[in-house]
């Protein structure tokens, strides 16, 4: 969660923490990693066993191979679902210099439901959360995400919790507002 914290404190407002956040499930993935790992990483640190004359070409392939891997490691880690003790965050992350997010308010949720289809799907336990706005009926999705149940049980405790705090605030404005009224009155203003 430190991680997290840093990464993505951006798009938290003030009084604003992360609860949990919900990341495509790696095993979509997987086939990117492994082709860097193997064509941009294990390539050339064999090729430089073999063939150690060309030594500049193969680290000059190892830096590019490492690059590569650790900007899809970004792109996968950084296109999340921020759940926070206030909102949902969907953060889209295109590139170093291209970012974007959507913030989903919990008092403007009108449902919450997932769909786990296929057969990798029901085993390795990933599928599609979605959340529906309130009103606009649009609806906003994250395709893919790792424990979906899990995702929507944590978007649910955490709406159930802000309109809880919520609503003791506004019960606490309101009486404070009647007792004002009730003392003006007795005081004949």
């Amino acid at each position: 969660m430190i991680f997290a914290s840093i990464a993505f404190r951006g798009c938290l407002n003030r009084g604003e923490y992360i609860k949990f956040v919900a990341h495509v499930h790696p095993f979509i993935t997987y086939t990117e990693f492994f082709k860097l790992m193997f064509l941009g990483i294990a390539l050339p640190l064999g090729f430089n066993l073999i063939i150690p004359p060309f030594k500049i070409v193969w680290l000059v392939w190892l830096v590019i191979g490492i690059w590569a891997f650790v900007y899809e490691l970004f792109n996968w880690y950084l296109d999340a679902w921020i759940i926070t003790n206030m909102s949902i965050i969907d953060y889209q992350w295109d590139g170093f210099f291209k970012k974007s997010s959507t913030r989903i308010d919990y008092n403007t949720i009108e449902g919450v439901t997932y769909t786990i289809q296929g057969f990798w799907a029901t085993i390795m336990n990933y599928g599609d959360i979605m959340v529906e706005r309130m009103g606009s009926g649009t609806v906003v999705t994250l395709k893919n995400v790792a424990f979906p149940k899990q995702v929507e049980r944590e978007v649910l405790k955490n709406q159930a919790d802000f309109m809880k705090n919520k609503n003791l605030k506004d019960q606490t404005v309101l009486r404070d507002l009647l007792v004002s009224m009730v003392q003006d009155k007795k005081l004949g203003k």
